[in-house]
């Protein structure tokens, strides 16, 4: 008697198991490009911020030009500015953390002389001794023209509300739509942090994004994606072989002996 082929595969058992896989594997190359996709956008981040520290900074109005956003290849990208600071609208912005440590970042629009103004991350203090909603007390600001060299990063997510609380503007996300709210002018999109911070400032680390860790998790879905279908292989050859042993204990009689087929 002949052993048992694949016709199991037909039965609507292993029609569900091998959608099952068909599915999975969709699933998990979905997920691969999706972070693959992430890791070009993290490692195109990063040539930026490399290729901007070793160029010669530019004009902020060539950057941001009037009615304009801050264009993703512009990101990070050392630029220039000059204007007068508004001291009398600093913000401070609580629970930010550098190195580990909480405190505020301390900002001030940086008023240019066509009207509008740029924020300027004037860098990190640590909290003190007078309580999370308490700000610290900081040089003030140099007075007259100034000009401002550091880098234009994008906006960060708009989370809260911009408020004064305890004598000062206070918020927790450096959004300058959000914050522009409470200015009396227009602010450009994006934010300056100079490379050198005043004295008493920490200066605010240029973020290095980790694209090797989204390599990493694409690479994973895809080996997961390759691997579905060897174990969908594995699995029907283990039943395969189960039928057919049980096909082979059929064809003896009792006493154990094999029948013999022809004549």
């Amino acid at each position: 008697m002949s052993t048992p082929g694949y016709r199991f595969l037909a039965s609507p058992r292993w029609l569900g198991i091998i959608a099952g896989g068909i599915v999975a594997m969709a699933l998990c190359a979905f997920l691969a490009q999706w972070q693959y996709g992430r890791y070009e956008e993290r490692a195109a981040a990063n040539d930026r911020v490399t290729a901007a520290a070793d160029s010669q900074p530019r004009a902020l109005s060539e950057v941001l030009p009037p009615g304009s956003g801050l264009a993703e290849d512009d990101q990070w990208t050392l630029v220039t500015a000059t204007g007068t600071f508004d001291a009398a609208n600093q913000i401070f912005l609580r629970g930010r953390t550098v190195d580990g440590n909480t405190g505020w970042e301390v900002v001030v629009p940086l008023v240019l002389p066509d009207g509008r103004a740029v924020l300027v991350d004037r860098g990190w203090v640590p909290q003190g001794d007078k309580g999370a909603t308490h700000p610290p007390d900081v040089a003030p600001v140099p007075s007259g023209e100034v000009t401002v060299d550091g880098r234009i990063r994008p906006p960060e997510t708009a989370i809260g509300e911009i408020a004064e609380l305890n004598g000062a503007l206070q918020t927790r996300r450096l959004n300058p739509e959000l914050i522009g709210g409470a200015l009396p002018y227009p602010v450009l999109a994006g934010y300056m942090t100079p490379d050198e911070p005043e004295e008493g400032f920490k200066a605010i680390p240029v973020p290095e994004q980790r694209s090797w860790q989204n390599f990493a998790y694409a690479y994973q879905w895809w080996l997961f994606a390759a691997l579905i279908p060897i174990g969908l292989v594995i699995l029907a050859r283990k039943e395969k072989r189960g039928d057919s042993k049980e096909a082979l204990s059929g064809d003896r009689v009792d006493g154990g002996e094999p029948v013999r087929s022809g004549v």
